[in-house]
């Protein structure tokens, strides 16, 4: 790696601190993303991009949150409110009146002069909306947003060679579009429609057009009409271990996001064929008492499912109880792995309950499930805040090995809640005015094969983050993480042997602005691998630079990045998160030896918004890109994408 050091310095030396203004919104969106990393690094790239993130990401950031009219979810997901915070503004607000300035919350138990300065930029104190006719206002103060994109690979690639016997019969277009109409926060209907590359397109197979089209129909927030979905939904209840759909694992992360919230039934135009129910779901009740019932079939399959969700929310304390009921008519998809560990049964159902505790300062919270096997599931969690500065996280989770829900995704070091038993610790400490300190373990055990493991076995993963602000205007993020977890090894033998492979990772990240519309962002990612029965080593290298530039009076924005990476193997990738278009997200992953560069222009015109965006891979070590239809006869690849959204 000694031929790395003259890049390295380079590096170091454009993170020399400057003065300018943060923009928080892009600070927190940098906070998430790190998080996602976290989890495709944790998973092994087990798990694919959930189109929930991003529509959580881009539809429920809104410029500033009202503190008189702020609803739990907010609050916690949003903010990252302690509950302890948000029931003693519940109770200042209903004792005192609304608040007239945010800085009142200096005066309300639980908020520090720190909270107050970092809550500035993101909420205001207004008073709180006061319910109106629906009807009478039903199209005077609604909004409709048409996005249509175009994306497509440059370089030739072999499925589009029609001498071929065997080739794509479409176009290599990626195409798609999203329409939505928003009445008030209540009605609110979203229809899409995407195309993959290599599909026909009115023609052929594909004479309606696009390959595959998707929709919703919300209405909310009406009396004791919470909501009620007809069309294409995801379900998110308690922890996520009967009804979850986080991509987020919660490890490595801050101490919030090892926390799961009940969402409820969130209606959803995907633009991609990923994982969720087509059917309706409805919720009644109001902030106290609710119910929940829902009848759908998983998309791309003959599951049908049936499930009921009751919630009862006090100011110290909420209980949640939940039933899911599947079954299915296509046995032939389950492979015979799945059968023997038990995960595929033609029917089947869970059983689960939740709850969360306010205990002084301090909150319990857990879920309990169990499934028709009466194999059981099980997440117990303590926050304890021990002082202002010092905040403290205990988990544990037991779930037993043929223990299946398909519709769980909760906490834990695989992306399958199963055959796995683990303690996961964290604290955040704040060590001074501009320094916090944030420290997490986690111990567990597979007691079944997972993914690229074949026998059961206990990993260790240990991490330190340390984030000093240099100045109002830039921030110095420097992370270690440690793993030691046994995989499958004997690559060259027909029986796979389990080997302990530990492995470090160095992240160091600066952040700033040189100007309010100019913004940077240097990284250094460094991995090495090493197992413990070889002396044999790998490691992994990503250097780059990112540059955005943002003139908002005449509407064009600007993001740029050029990188290089060099890994041993691709089991030394790096990921790093990348600025795409709108309604769109992107985790790149580094591999190999090579450069990547990418540019992408916004402009925004009233209520025109344009994107375009070029992206470059240039691999140094090869000469070939992928295999099969997809191979690239070159040793580089180029992707570009253009976007247009129409706001009315």
């Amino acid at each position: 790696m000694n031929k790395h050091i003259p890049l390295i310095i380079i590096s170091v030396l454009l993170t020399y601190p400057t003065q300018a203004q943060v923009d928080s919104s892009y600070l927190q969106i940098e906070q998430i993303t790190d998080e996602l990393e976290n989890s495709l690094e944790q998973w092994d790239g087990e798990a694919a991009l959930s189109e929930e993130f991003v529509e959580e990401l881009y539809e429920e950031s809104p410029s500033l949150i009202n503190l008189n009219d702020l609803s739990y979810k907010t609050a916690v997901r949003k903010l990252h409110f302690t509950d302890y915070q948000y029931y003693q503004l519940q109770l200042y607000i209903e004792e005192h009146g609304a608040l007239v300035s945010i800085y009142e919350l200096a005066a309300i138990d639980g908020f520090s002069d720190t909270d107050v300065k970092r809550l500035s930029e993101l909420v205001v104190a207004q008073p709180a909306r006061q319910r109106q006719n629906i009807f009478r206002n039903f199209f005077r103060k609604s909004s409709c947003n048409l996005l249509v994109r175009h994306g497509q690979i440059l370089e030739r690639q072999a499925g589009y060679d029609t001498s071929r016997a065997n080739h794509y019969p479409g176009s290599p277009g990626h195409d798609c579009f999203r329409f939505s109409f928003n009445s008030q926060d209540k009605v609110i209907l979203k229809v899409s429609g995407e195309k993959d590359a290599g599909e026909q397109f009115f023609r052929g197979k594909q004479r309606t057009g696009f390959d595959f089209y998707a929709g919703s129909l919300c209405i909310q927030d009406i009396g004791v009409l919470q909501r009620i979905v007809l069309g294409d939904f995801r379900p998110n209840f308690g922890q996520g271990l009967a009804m979850g759909s986080s991509l987020l694992s919660g490890r490595g992360g801050s101490i919030e996001s090892a926390r799961r919230f009940s969402t409820g039934f969130r209606a959803v135009a995907p633009t991609n064929e990923g994982d969720f129910l087509r059917g309706a779901a409805v919720t009644l009740g109001n902030s106290r008492l609710s119910g929940s019932l829902f009848a759908a079939r998983r998309f791309g399959s003959r599951d049908n499912v049936y499930g009921a969700d009751f919630s009862c929310q006090r100011a110290l304390f909420r209980i949640g109880m939940r039933a899911v009921a599947f079954s299915t008519s296509d046995t032939a998809r389950a492979s015979p792995g799945d059968r023997i560990a038990g995960f595929f049964l033609p029917t089947g159902f869970n059983v689960a309950a939740d709850y969360h505790l306010i205990a002084k300062r301090h909150l319990l919270f857990g879920e309990a499930a169990v499934d028709s096997k009466g194999k059981v599931a099980i997440l117990q969690a303590a926050k304890l805040n021990l002082s202002p500065t010092l905040k403290l996280l205990m988990l544990f989770r037991h779930y037993s090995r043929d223990f299946s829900a398909p519709l769980g995704k909760g906490f834990g070091a695989t992306n399958r809640n199963s055959g796995e038993t683990g303690l996961y610790c964290a604290a955040d400490y704040i060590a001074g005015r501009n320094c916090e300190l944030s420290l997490y373990a986690d111990y567990y055990r597979l007691t079944a094969p997972s993914y690229r493991t074949d026998a059961p076995v206990a990993g260790l993963e240990c991490g330190l983050s340390l984030q000093y602000r240099m100045g109002r205007d830039s921030q110095l993020l420097c992370k270690y993480t440690w793993r030691s977890r046994p995989q499958n090894g004997g690559e060259k033998s027909h029986l796979h042997t389990i080997v302990n492979r530990q492995r470090h990772k160095v992240r160091l990240q600066w952040s700033g602005a040189l100007h309010p519309c100019l913004k940077l962002k240097s990284e250094i990612d460094w991995i090495f691998q090493h197992e413990d029965d070889t002396r044999k080593h790998y490691q992994g290298l990503l250097l780059f630079q990112d540059a955005a530039i943002d003139i908002a009076h005449i509407g064009l924005a600007v993001h740029a990045r050029i990188a290089y990476f060099d890994t041993d193997r691709y089991d030394e990738r790096l990921y790093a998160y990348e600025n795409d278009l709108y309604y769109a997200f992107t985790v790149g992953s580094y591999y190999y030896k090579g450069i990547r560069g990418y540019l992408m222009l916004r402009y925004k015109y009233k209520w025109v918004s344009l994107w375009l965006r070029l992206a470059r891979t240039h691999y140094i070590d090869r000469e070939k890109i992928g295999s099969g239809l997809n191979q690239i006869d070159a040793p580089h690849k180029t992707e570009i994408k253009a976007q247009i959204l129409l706001s009315i």
